[in-house]
């Protein structure tokens, strides 16, 4: 009797493993199916005119794109031509009374190097 029980085990193991094989196997499969389905549905969609508007965007953006390097650059060279103008003209101070009359009390000389070195 122990040796049909052993035959039976056996017999048992081998055919519930190929059983789970199978079972393995189809799971497998369906789940390879449904990735492939996937792929070719969604490059199967996009049709020449989508490439066709995708083209006209990429010109339309690029045109703009320049137009408008081309303001900032207009405006960047305004900015500088306007600082070089501000720089090159002298800036004018305006002394107070009370420090004018304390220079021509103490040296009329002083005033004069004052002067000079405003200048």
């Amino acid at each position: 009797m122990p040796e049909e029980i052993m035959i039976i085990s056996v017999v048992a193991i081998v055919f519930g493993t190929a059983l789970t094989a199978l079972v393995l196997t189809g799971i497998y499969k369906l789940i390879k199916a449904k990735i492939d389905q996937g792929n070719k549905g969604s490059s199967g969609d996009i049709n020449p005119q989508f490439f066709q508007a995708l083209g006209d965007f990429k010109k339309n953006t690029e045109r703009r794109l320049s137009n408008l390097e081309e303001i900032v650059t207009d405006i960047e060279e305004e900015r500088y031509l306007v600082d070089e103008g501000e720089k090159s003209m002298p800036e004018i101070e305006i002394e107070e009374q009370e420090v004018r009359s304390s220079s021509k009390k103490g040296k009329e000389d002083d005033g004069n190097l004052r002067n000079m070195l405003n200048e």
